[in-house]
């Protein structure tokens, strides 16, 4: 057999059940046929195959990314939005003068987007969890020009007084059903809103992306995957449920433009999505029932590629915005120990509300995707897990827990023993490690995100950006992974829940395929899987962890054909 592509003399990390390290790799029709020493993969060369010296360079399997919001990341980006991220933006100072420029720019009475400011980051915040910008600091530069800053966690949002004016909020509003309208003393809106039910006040009244603009928010993200080595992810969360949310970026017209996109040849990533039928971050049994009986999902295409094989379900918020559905109460703030998004009078209902949800999109055949960060949220979430294929045994869900930052050691050997999975992100772990003691405890902040805990258990972990929330850098998840220190002061939070570079590679790679029911089609280098490499700058395994971070992507290749190249040419 001749090949189409062969990739010599590079440290190939095949991330196969033994972690082995081999030399070269042979290509034919976009699979592994061969993988081996440099003499083993001459044969397979012939005049028009295309070769590849790696002159040394590592090799990996495509990166997995299995959990971001693709069409949200490539909107929070230029041009769509403007950028607050760290370190772009260290102070609210800052802010408002990125605020100020663009209000130079804009057309008159123009919406402006923003998307990244970090609370943990943002000098006035560091030792203070209530000093927050609010509308005031916004209205001093742009009192004609609606605001509206989402910030990195998309738990909270930021307007001015124009926006509330168009918004029609005043002070007599009423609190939303769901999330928080924070006031000051007398009880006016300060500009925050905490959680989706409270930011649909204002965010149905900003502009809906046009269809070119969301087409063009997909791209602008697939570049950005291709450039970092990205091959595959999960689109966490797109359909009717979000038609409205921040602007529409995950409205049900991103499924038809998933399909347009792989039939123009432009889908440069394999993706799964999780279809979301009912408001984001606010679902009900009711939203659930209706769209899992309307909603047609598509088929047709070769699902190697594009499949709809899941749902998401939200059970709680994030720590920082105290509405994590904890077990004990949080150390600072007056939120007890947090409540569920699910609707319920009291913990006992909104746990039973949340199990009956998990157990109808179960019997449905879907697999869930569950949002849950506080310990009370995740043991729900997982005994729902284990009483839905108890209902209907068979077949193989795997439903996983997205985050999960406080879960137990015993719910993760519950997980393992079911065969269910845990989506996490190790670099917001570095992002929040700081600022976390002021809002759970010292205890607690050192051990959320417990990756070794999990591994131990034997679950399947999986590890990802949650983009936009973190910019999609793989090596960063695993430089914070291995180290687990703080993105602000470096200090190491909670040393024993760190994992090696091998299996944070491997939480990147193959436990993602796994996650994607394709772990016998992809994640690994071995023959008659895809073709999806990685190729890398610096050997990740030998490296200083502190510098894993800043390793270039030289290379990504998809099905054998590449998909980007830095400097438009690495290797001869």
């Amino acid at each position: 057999m001749k090949a189409d592509l062969v990739i010599t003399n590079g440290k190939v990390i095949t991330v196969d059940r033994d972690f082995s390290i081999k030399q070269a790799v042979a290509v034919k029709d976009g699979k592994i046929v061969a993988v081996g020493g440099n003499d083993q993969i001459k044969p397979f060369i012939a005049s028009d195959t295309k070769v590849l010296d790696l002159k040394g360079k590592p090799l990996l399997p495509g990166i997995n990314e299995s959990h971001m919001h693709a069409p949200f990341f490539g909107a929070s980006r230029p041009p769509l939005s403007l950028d607050l991220t760290y370190p772009t933006i260290q102070s609210i100072p800052d802010m408002v003068a990125a605020l100020r420029q663009k209000v130079a720019e804009a057309e008159p009475g123009e919406w402006i987007r923003g998307f990244g400011w970090d609370q943990s980051t943002l000098e006035e915040c560091r030792n203070d969890p209530s000093k927050l910008p609010r509308k005031g600091d916004l209205d001093a530069v742009s009192p004609d020009h609606p605001v509206a800053f989402t910030d990195f966690s998309v738990h909270t949002l930021l307007v001015n007084s124009k926006a509330l004016e168009l918004a029609g909020i005043t002070k007599d509003t009423p609190d939303p059903p769901s999330g928080e309208m924070e006031r000051d003393a007398n009880g006016e809106p300060t500009g925050i809103l905490k959680e989706p039910g409270a930011q649909a006040l204002v965010a149905a009244h900003v502009p809906l992306l046009t269809r070119e603009e969301k087409k063009t928010a997909l791209l602008t993200t697939l570049s950005h995957l291709n450039a970092n080595g990205v091959t595959s992810f999960t689109d966490a969360a797109i359909g009717p449920g979000g038609e409205d949310f921040l602007y529409g970026v995950m409205g049900t017209e991103f499924v038809d433009l998933y399909q347009e996109l792989l039939a123009e040849g432009q889908l440069s990533a394999r993706v799964a999505v999780l279809l979301l039928l009912g408001d984001y971050g606010a679902l009900t049994y009711e939203d659930l029932e209706n769209g899992l009986k309307t909603f047609k999902v598509p088929s047709g295409f070769d699902k190697t590629c594009l499949q709809f094989s899941g749902v998401k379900i939200f059970a709680d918020g994030i720590p920082l915005t105290y509405t994590s559905w904890m077990n004990e109460d949080y150390v600072s703030g007056d939120a007890g120990h947090g409540r569920s998004v699910i609707p319920g009078d009291t913990d006992a209902q909104q746990r039973e509300n949340l199990i009956e949800m998990i157990k109808l999109v179960h019997r449905h055949g879907f697999q869930i995707g569950l949002h849950a960060t506080g310990d009370r949220a995740i043991d729900a979430a997982v005994d729902g897990f284990v009483e839905a294929i108890e209902e209907v045994p068979g077949g193989e869900p795997r439903h996983y827990l997205i985050h999960g930052d406080f879960i137990s050691p015993e719910t993760a050997m519950v997980l393992a023993r079911n065969n269910f999975g845990i989506a996490m992100q190790p670099f917001i772990s570095a992002m929040i490690s700081d600022f976390e003691p002021a809002v759970v405890g010292e205890q607690r902040a050192a051990y959320e995100w417990p990756t070794r805990t999990v591994l131990d258990a034997g679950a399947n972990l999986t590890s990802s950006s949650d983009a936009p929330v973190t910019y999609p850098n793989w090596r960063l998840g695993v430089q914070a992974a291995v180290l687990r220190e703080g993105l602000v002061s470096g200090k190491v939070s909670g040393p024993e829940e760190c994992i090696t570079v091998e299996e944070a590679i491997r939480s990147y790679t193959i436990n993602g395929a796994w996650q994607d029911r394709m772990e016998d089609i992809k994640g690994s280098i071995e023959v008659g899987k895809v073709a999806d490499f990685c190729i890398i700058g610096d050997d990740i395994l030998t490296v200083d962890p502190h510098k894993i971070g800043a390793i270039p992507v030289l290379m990504t290749i998809i099905g054998g054909k590449v998909v980007f190249e830095e400097n438009g040419g690495a290797f001869g």
